[in-house]
């Protein structure tokens, strides 16, 4: 089980050009008690970053969208907040890319169509873990049994 005090209360920034998953993603964090502020194109949601008074605790965004990639995003944001963690998403993954974004610095990278048990296990371990050694993923396992919720753009 989630422990749902890592996510409450937290503030997390969502980037994707895909207005759905934007809204789908924003309503299990909200439902898990996070703050969710929502950007459809990485150069607002970098804007937000740069100037909101506020806090902003995570960032996750999609690796693949117009005018700025999620690498992009990683690397921008590390620039500005070097501590804060970033949690890549992707329709098309392979090890190679995967291991590039983590090697960029992001603190996991998971493939859509998300599981929602495995995205909150996910923002768990990011959020209750120093980012410089963030446990990637790939390197963590699904708890049995667990529910096979997901989200699917259309």
């Amino acid at each position: 089980m989630v422990d749902e005090m890592s996510i409450q209360n937290k503030s997390i920034l969502i980037i994707d050009d895909d207005p759905s998953i934007l809204r789908a993603l924003a309503k299990v964090l909200r439902g898990e008690g996070a703050s969710v502020i929502c950007a459809e194109w990485a150069g607002d949601a970098i804007d937000i970053l740069t100037h909101r008074q506020a806090r902003i605790d995570l960032v996750i965004t999609d690796l693949q969208m117009p005018l700025m990639t999620g690498m992009t995003v990683v690397y921008a944001v590390h620039q500005i907040f070097p501590a804060m963690s970033v949690i890549v998403l992707t329709a098309v993954g392979n090890p190679e890319l995967r291991a590039a974004c983590l090697r960029e610095g992001a603190a996991a990278f998971l493939e859509k169509p998300l599981d929602t048990p495995q995205l909150l296990a996910t923002l768990e371990s990011v959020l209750g873990t120093p980012p410089a050694i963030a446990t990637p993923l790939s390197q963590t396992s699904k708890p049995r049994g667990a529910a096979t919720n997901t989200f699917h753009t259309k």
